[in-house]
């Protein structure tokens, strides 16, 4: 017969089994938390300290994501997407307007997703009223673009590449600033002022480019004939210029943006340099069946590697047990 547990033994065994249950029913001491990592800093902040640097930023000219790559390849800290390069790319045509705002901040994010740089972004009118503006702005934000350019002409203006006289009322333009400030978050915002300067004067051209930079432009664009004129227009504006660069009056270098007081530059197109190389090409098949002029001058092997990220591609392949995925572009 079993022995009968007394009283003692009894409580005893039951605070062994309790104190299991409590154990089992208490969660393990905590693994200590990974190291938070630092939150990335957006695409316009890090254009926002380049912009503020000690050092004027020169952006080079890009009309599609490989002629990005390039300028980031040699080491520009910048790229400027016009929308003069959506027009020609999307539907070959000179920048009239025939592309849309939604269609011009798709190909600039393609381009601003896929480069390590900040990318510059000319929007046309962003939109034109400040609904529309405040939208595409959230939009633009969104796929990556570090800096909207946008500016006060008017769409038939564009749509007759300038042959039509036409700007935004001021106060029009106050309110698209407002709109774009109101829809960012770190973007940087180019308000680009293109008042008709007759006889020379620049009154109406620095009235507005002053409204522009009190409404909350963070760099205002202009377009002037000289550089003592970016000067005197920098003086009275105190806010950072942004301009085209390279040019006859303005060499696309820090000396040079330097004396005309610009903070930020875009380098000229480079789709007519491009689309001559190719010209040439075709030429010289057509007359002799090859291109063996043409070829040398292509991108050399080692450039366009970088320019088309062979090694990355390939590294990533051997990690995750892939043939190796690229021999690089054909020569």
């Amino acid at each position: 017969m079993a022995r009968k547990s007394n009283r003692r033994e009894f409580f005893q065994g039951a605070g062994i089994a309790a104190s299991g249950l409590i154990m089992a029913a208490a969660p393990l001491a905590a693994a200590p938390a990974p190291a938070a990592r630092p939150a990335a800093r957006s695409m316009g902040a890090r254009f926002r300290e380049l912009m503020n640097g000690p050092e004027p930023l020169i952006c080079s000219n890009a009309y599609d994501l490989l002629t990005a790559r390039l300028g980031e390849v040699h080491g520009y800290k910048g790229i400027f997407v016009g929308s003069s390069g959506a027009n020609q790319e999307l539907v070959s045509v000179p920048d009239q307007a025939l592309v849309s705002v939604s269609e011009l901040i798709e190909y600039a994010g393609v381009i601003a997703r896929n480069v390590n740089v900040p990318i510059v972004a000319d929007l046309d009118d962003l939109g034109a009223t400040a609904i529309n503006v405040y939208r595409f702005a959230k939009m633009a934000e969104q796929v990556g673009i570090a800096c909207a350019a946008f500016d006060d002409r008017m769409p038939i203006n564009r749509a007759s590449a300038y042959t039509v006289p036409g700007v935004m009322p001021v106060a029009r333009m106050v309110d698209n600033i407002h709109a774009a400030a109101d829809a960012r978050s770190d973007m940087v915002l180019v308000a680009r002022c293109l008042a008709p300067a007759p006889n020379g004067s620049y009154t109406e051209m620095l009235d507005r480019a002053a409204a522009y930079a009190e409404a909350g432009a963070d760099l205002i664009w202009l377009g002037m004939r000289t550089l003592d004129d970016y000067a005197k227009a920098a003086a009275m504006l105190k806010k950072p210029l942004f301009g085209v660069i390279g040019n006859a009056n303005i060499p696309a270098t820090v000396e040079g943006m330097k004396s005309a007081h610009f903070t930020v530059g875009q380098a000229g197109p480079v789709v007519n340099i491009a689309l001559g190389a190719v010209d040439r090409a075709l030429t010289e098949m057509k007359a002799t069946g090859r291109m063996t002029e043409a070829q040398k001058t292509a991108l050399p092997r080692a450039t366009a590697d970088k320019v088309y990220q062979v090694q990355e591609l390939n590294a990533r392949a051997l990690k995750y047990n892939v043939p190796a995925a690229s021999g690089g572009p054909e020569p």
